[in-house]
């Protein structure tokens, strides 16, 4: 059910039974080995349902068989994420419940869930795909409220009507009808009441009219290529043909819209390193084509960087044969009318997906780095360092951009604009995953990103989906995955920042500070009750 209750499906509401499910399967469980057992053949079902499009890809013409290895190792290891969250909850019900509360543990779900999403955050090994509040990207009407708490507002949700739905079960199931009768009807109420209120905070906020219309604060004529590049293929092709390509669109799109103001291109459009001087010919055909066009052009592209100093290097960076140490990364690079590539302002991908694009702590082990070796020019990225907004050229408007992955990381996404971003750009390249549910899941995951900051987003995709998002969530002109075409359109800028860009994920902070009480508050339980 779990999986059902993901995009590209819409049936959310089955999340609810599938967590009281969920809660079914563990509460029947009296050791360790069966909650790791249990826990882990329901959550793998989940993961072979809603990520196997990795794997799957693999098998697609012309794919790098890297994809089946690298999909299959990331359901087996990301299973094991929700299992250890299952195994401490089992930790903290062995040794604060009881026998005469048996479900005192369930107030204590919900923030033990949101603490286990919340860490899915940090780290270099880390896939936060799957979190519960992702499966409500279709009910806009019911996640306004995100503007306060982000997803994890949604999750908390979530596990909160599941907890109460389990323990009704539990209770008819109990048989005693006379003494649980009033708790029975009390507690459906409750479902009722708390799984409404999300509407009542859509109704009465008035965001819907607020947030659909175009911001007071003026507009910015974005156009969006979608040049349809078959993403295995591009690295061995004709660059020349394939910047002349790209510049025509670029003129189609000006045809239809001379008042563009900044023209967007997918992650790694350009498959060379932008930098290098080695490119230079190629370099010079995209700053050409800008300067006579006189408006600025944002590019995916791969960059590279040379330490003059090998001793300031870091610890995993690459070397050529001649000793010179250098980077890669994957950039997005502002090119701008009458400047340079030495003076565009560029963003290095920070949330590097791990195992693809770098290998997870590969500057402590740096032996690593040569495990990934894909076979279109990307391998071990450098992590980028730099936090920026980038100027739109003529105006006074700021923006900021999320290179792909980087767009499910909702507190990473926050803190840029709260820098002061008036509206933001998602650049990415799922050309990898086809028609697969993967393409379709990140298209929607995005729509959180624009109702948690209420920014209008302008998301660029290779081969689809690219739209315009709206501060509700709204989905604007929307392509078709593997189709080539270029969209364009006034998008509002918005000043005012909300509680939850400003403040972060609080939830999950607290969730966490609540974990750590009651590690603490459980072993003191589990000391005592050896003693006695």
């Amino acid at each position: 059910m779990f999986g059902f209750s993901f995009p590209p499906f819409s049936f959310s509401p089955l999340v609810f039974f599938a967590f009281a499910f969920l809660l079914f399967q563990f509460d029947n469980c009296s050791t360790y080995r069966q909650v790791f057992s249990r826990m882990y053949l329901l959550f793998f079902s989940w993961e072979i349902l809603s990520v196997s499009w990795i794997a799957l890809s693999g098998f697609r013409e012309g794919a790098d068989t890297f994809l089946i290895i690298g999909g299959a190792l990331t359901i087996l290891i990301h299973t094991l994420f929700f299992v250890f969250c299952m195994m401490f909850l089992f930790f903290v019900r062995r040794n604060i419940s009881n026998r005469k509360f048996p479900y005192l543990y369930l107030w204590f779900v919900p923030p033990i869930w949101i603490a286990h999403e919340y860490f899915q955050l940090f780290g270099q090994l880390n896939f936060p795909w799957l979190f519960l509040g992702y499966s409500h990207t279709y009910d806009l009407h019911k996640i306004q409220y995100i503007e306060f708490t982000g997803m994890f507002g949604i999750s908390y949700w979530i596990c909160l009507i599941g907890c109460i739905t389990f323990y009704i079960v539990k209770l008819v199931q109990s048989g005693n009808w006379n003494n649980s009768r009033l708790k029975i009807i009390t507690l459906a109420v409750a479902v009722v009441v708390i799984y409404f209120i999300p509407d009542f905070y859509n109704l009465f906020s008035d965001a819907a009219d607020k947030y659909r219309s175009k911001s007071d604060e003026g507009t910015v004529n974005i156009g969006i290529v979608q040049p349809n590049i078959n993403p295995w293929k591009k690295w061995g092709a004709k660059q020349e043909d394939l910047i002349t390509n790209y510049l025509n669109l670029s003129s189609e799109l000006i045809s239809k819209d001379s008042l563009v103001q900044l023209i967007i291109f997918p992650e790694t459009a350009l498959p060379f390193h932008f930098s290098w001087d080695l490119y230079n010919e190629k370099y010079l055909m995209i700053k050409n084509y800008v300067d006579s066009i006189r408006i600025p052009m944002l590019v995916g592209s791969a960059d590279i960087h040379f330490y003059r100093n090998s001793q300031h290097s870091p610890p995993d960076a690459k070397q050529f044969s001649n000793g010179q140490k250098y980077d890669t990364f994957n950039s997005a690079i502002l090119v701008e009318p009458g400047k340079d590539k030495n003076t565009y302002i560029r963003h290095n991908k920070f949330k590097l997906v791990a195992g693809s694009e770098r290998m997870p702590y590969q500057h402590h082990l740096s032996f690593l780095k040569s495990l990934v070796k894909w076979s279109v020019g990307l391998s071990s990225f450098q992590i980028g360092q730099d936090t920026l907004l980038f100027d739109l050229p003529g105006s006074d408007k700021k923006f900021n951009v999320a290179i792909c992955y980087e767009s499910v990381y909702p507190d990473f996404f926050a803190r840029y604009v709260n820098m002061g971003a008036d509206f933001s750009v998602i650049i990415t390249n799922d050309g990898w995953w086809g028609k697969f549910f993967g393409t379709y899941q990140h298209n929607q995951y995005a729509v959180l990103r624009a109702i948690e900051n209420r920014r209008w987003i302008a998301r660029c995709a290779n081969t689809g989906i690219s739209c315009f998002i709206d501060p509700y969530g709204n989905q604007h002109i929307k392509t078709q995955i593997d189709e080539t075409t270029t969209i364009g359109m006034n998008i509002g800028v918005v000043k005012e920042k909300t509680f939850y860009t400003k403040n972060g994920d609080i939830a999950g902070i607290v969730s966490a500070y609540i974990c750590g009480v009651l590690f603490l508050v459980s072993i003191v339980a589990m000391v005592k009750r050896k003693v006695i």
